[in-house]
């Protein structure tokens, strides 16, 4: 038996959270029939001050599943969210694995089977348990990648390159969250996340899984779908330039597109940056069609 704590966080998204843990369960059973050693699957769930009936919802849809709900303020955000349903695992037991999931994410019914085997490709060449994050593709596009991992491609400008399904597991620099499969060793070496409050914290952890001497890899294929439903590059210089200074201040300085999250990223993990990144980010503050008119060219490429 393996004993896995899924760790989510939610805010007023009932139907998707209820989804998210259909196909969980459904993967769950998928791969019982498939193995021959079986999963206990404990979900560490943290309502983050939810007004639209989340908690109750989930009970009433899953009154046979070990399910420990954590209420939050409104406060915590995905981050915070994710750390209190973690720490409160952790607290419970000895896990063989963390399975942080995001409650809009759909696992595939194999993406138990591909996590194992990304695991397992891993460590025979590396020696050591891997951090793993399953690629994601769109809901409605099914093909079209929307997370998993990045590669840096020039590490001074931290030009990204996302990973596309190859038919193996492939070794990568950074990883979201959506779904990260995370070995005991490697909690027991690296913790809970960074203490961010909503965005960077698995980039983040992913790289301190790295420089702790462990592997960080991505399924051979597609494991889940979300759709991406952040702004595009575009969508910032079109929306950002129209704030006034009031709007832009306090736009960088909510939990959603923080400033200070995403300096303290660069600050932990590409030190050398930091200089450079902080002016450009007050500039977009500041002087949004200067910064735009610098950056945009290389954020088209």
């Amino acid at each position: 038996m393996k004993h896995i704590a899924t760790i989510i966080t939610c805010h007023n998204r009932k139907e998707k959270t209820i989804s998210s843990l259909r196909h969980l369960y459904a993967a769950k059973e998928r791969y019982d029939s498939t193995s021959e050693e079986k999963l206990n699957i404990v979900v560490y769930m943290t309502d983050d001050g939810c007004t639209d009936g989340t908690s109750e919802a989930v009970r009433n849809a899953f009154p046979d599943k070990e399910i420990h709900i954590q209420q939050g303020d409104g406060n915590l955000y995905w981050a915070g969210g994710m750390n209190c349903s973690w720490q409160v695992a952790a607290k419970d037991r000895e896990w063989d694995y963390y399975l942080l999931l995001n409650d809009d994410t759909d696992m595939t019914a194999d993406c138990f089977n591909q996590l194992f085997e990304a695991e397992q490709y891993a460590s025979t060449r590396h020696g050591k348990e891997a951090l793993v994050a399953g690629i994601i593709a769109s809901k409605e596009k099914r093909s079209e990648v929307t997370y998993g991992g990045e590669i840096f491609l020039t590490r001074f400008t931290a030009k990204l390159q996302r990973l596309i399904p190859s038919g193996k597991p492939q070794q990568c620099d950074l990883l979201n969250a959506n779904i990260m499969f995370v070995p005991n060793s490697i909690f027991r070496s690296i913790g809970v996340f960074y203490p961010y409050m909503h965005g960077c914290a698995d980039s983040d952890y992913s790289v301190m899984t790295r420089r702790a001497g462990f592997p960080v890899y991505v399924t051979s294929g597609i494991c889940g779908h979300c759709d991406f439903d952040h702004w595009t590059k575009a969508d910032d210089k079109e929306n950002i330039v129209k704030m006034t200074l009031q709007e832009r201040k306090a736009y960088f300085r909510h939990p959603l597109h923080s400033n200070k999250d995403y300096l303290t990223l660069i600050r932990r993990i590409t030190p050398w940056r930091y200089p450079f990144v902080w002016l450009f980010r007050n500039m977009a503050v500041y002087c949004p069609s200067l910064y735009y008119k610098i950056t945009f060219r290389r954020y088209k490429s």
